[in-house]
């Protein structure tokens, strides 16, 4: 990897620290803008093996998404901010931005032509800026229940997304669909770092289990994705469904909870597959992933 590579990595990742720190929103936009131009040349090198044409699909949708963004945004933030058409714009900009509902549909078709590396970070880094953005509208009261709505149809249709998938990558790509539905209702509760902070860590193990071709590791990714205990995925849903329970949305508690249960066959699907694909246990690093993970949720129990 050369320099200009990790220059394109340094701009990923310094863009969520930009629109996080920064007090005017024109600056926030900016710098989630600077990360989506810094991974086009990514996408285009060879080392990555992406295809133009994918590259091509991320930069027309990634691009109307922003310009919905910045001019819905001026009207939010200095204009109209009580008109209700300005906020629905404004979230439709960012249900593009992050792949959940309405704007999903472009996810598993674009994930199953790109990289590892590609989808680790559309799938990761790039979707904390728009988060952000995101728990800017739970304070306004009437955008609180469309939030909601949308997390949860975005767990749901993930998850059916999920098991109509045959290629590891597309199962991925819903997956991160129906994790983006949660992380939507986390930030209705208060609740959205802690969950995508053990969504990324789990990602970025799952990714680099790919990329060395330790299948045993990667299987074991999957469980801890899918939420089953004593995973550390498993005590961030709970945080949410109790949170919910706790602020007497029934609907959504008992909804999420099937969304769970159906993506759970495709994450036992995929994790048979792979488990009885690998040919050796590669016992240092998938040992001791499992009881990093483990370790965190006996953490969280105690906290």
């Amino acid at each position: 990897m050369n320099s200009s590579n990790l220059l394109f990595f340094f701009v990923c990742f310094l863009s969520p620290l930009i629109s996080l720190s920064s007090s005017d929103w024109i600056m926030s936009w900016i710098g989630m803008e600077v990360g989506m131009i810094g991974l086009f040349p990514l996408l285009l090198m060879n080392y990555f093996s992406s295809s133009k044409e994918s590259m091509m699909k991320y930069f027309l949708i990634q691009s109307l998404a922003s310009v919905m963004m910045f001019i819905s945004g001026i009207m939010f933030f200095n204009l109209f901010e009580q008109l209700n058409l300005i906020n629905y714009l404004f979230l439709m900009s960012l249900s593009l931005k992050l792949g959940i509902f309405p704007g999903h549909f472009w996810i598993p078709s674009l994930v199953n032509s790109l990289s590892w590396i590609s989808n680790l970070m559309i799938l990761g880094p790039l979707k904390i800026a728009p988060m952000g953005f995101l728990s800017m509208l739970v304070f306004n009261g009437n955008m609180l229940d469309m939030i909601m709505i949308l997390g949860v149809l975005s767990a749901i249709i993930g998850s059916i997304l999920g098991n109509n998938q045959t290629t590891i990558r597309s199962m991925i790509g819903s997956s991160s669909i129906s994790h983006s539905g949660w992380m939507c209702v986390g930030v209705c509760f208060g609740y959205l770092w802690g969950y995508m902070m053990m969504y990324l860590i789990i990602l970025l193990f799952m990714f680099m289990s790919l990329f060395l071709l330790d299948y045993m590791s990667f299987s074991i990714m999957l469980l801890s994705l899918s939420g089953l205990p004593p995973f550390i995925m498993f005590l961030m849903k709970m945080k949410v469904l109790f949170y919910s329970l706790f602020s007497l949305e029934y609907l959504i508690f008992f909804s999420l909870i099937f969304s769970s249960i159906i993506s759970l066959n495709f994450y036992l699907k995929f994790f048979y597959s792979y488990f009885l694909t690998s040919s050796k246990l590669n016992s240092k690093f998938m040992l001791s992933v499992f009881c990093f993970l483990n370790l965190l949720g006996v953490l969280f129990v105690c906290f």
